[in-house]
């Protein structure tokens, strides 16, 4: 089931123009060794902070889409445009985060609770010196590292790893790459333009599986079910009905 084949184009060309412009870097080999953990222990107060990124105050974009189409990720690819977080020292800047997974065995009953599940996965990383923070706002991501673990050589090359790691050890995710945006606001409103196109998906999904009124007629994300072949299809299941009432 295809959900976000439109975004995944969107987003490799997106990375396409960042490499023609010199501005993404890439690594294909993840760190030698893993970022240690410090369990509970792991909060990044203002007087520790060395780096703020997507603080409310600046643009956030974060955002997960995946695909059941073989060799379409690149196994452990972590991708970056814009500085390191050595180069971002004292500062509080802008941030866009996309993951990209390759999964199998998604099908009507199971997309969206397995959505959630490596959704999850960013609240469940317990890096030493790394403080994800609650955001307001959905697909923002705010977060803070201190300044002991980016003396130690904490990175964003750790910090995709990590996460790689953790979707991987899902049975359903057979590969991930990562993408991670530093160097500006406009860069990042790039990526919230992609991020509001999968939001839809995902709120169509969600409304499908957990409401019980399903009138397209009344409904806010009938066209996007109009055009996601994959939404027709859970919609039909949850619902008994005709893909073509969508249509």
């Amino acid at each position: 089931m295809e959900f976000f084949e439109k975004q995944f184009n969107d987003v490799y060309a997106y990375m396409a123009r960042k490499k023609a412009g010199g501005t993404l870097s890439v690594c294909d080999e993840p760190p030698v060794e893993e970022w240690p953990s410090e369990k509970n222990r792991n909060i990044v107060l203002a007087g520790d902070m060395a780096v703020e990124l997507g603080n409310p105050s600046q643009e956030s974009a974060a955002l997960l889409l995946w695909t059941e189409e073989p060799g379409r990720v690149h196994p452990g690819r972590i991708s970056l445009v814009g500085p390191e977080l050595r180069e971002c020292e004292g500062e509080s800047r802008p941030f866009g985060k996309v993951v990209l997974a390759e999964v199998r065995g998604f099908d009507e009953n199971n997309s969206y609770d397995r959505y959630r599940e490596m959704e999850g996965v960013r609240y469940d990383l317990d890096l030493k010196g790394y403080m994800l923070r609650a955001a307001s706002q959905y697909q923002r991501e705010w977060s803070r590292v201190s300044r002991e673990a980016l003396r130690d050589g904490f990175s964003l090359r750790f910090l995709g790893a990590s996460l790689i790691s953790r979707l991987t050890a899902l049975d359903y995710v057979d590969a991930a790459e990562i993408l991670f945006v530093t160097s500006g606001r406009e860069d990042v409103l790039e990526l919230k333009k992609i991020a509001a196109e999968s939001a839809l998906v995902i709120n169509a999904m969600n409304k499908i599986v957990e409401e019980f009124s399903h009138d397209c007629a009344t409904c806010d994300y009938a066209s996007v079910c109009s055009d996601v072949e994959a939404l027709r299809r859970l919609r039909k299941v949850h619902t008994g009905s005709s893909s073509s009432e969508t249509e």
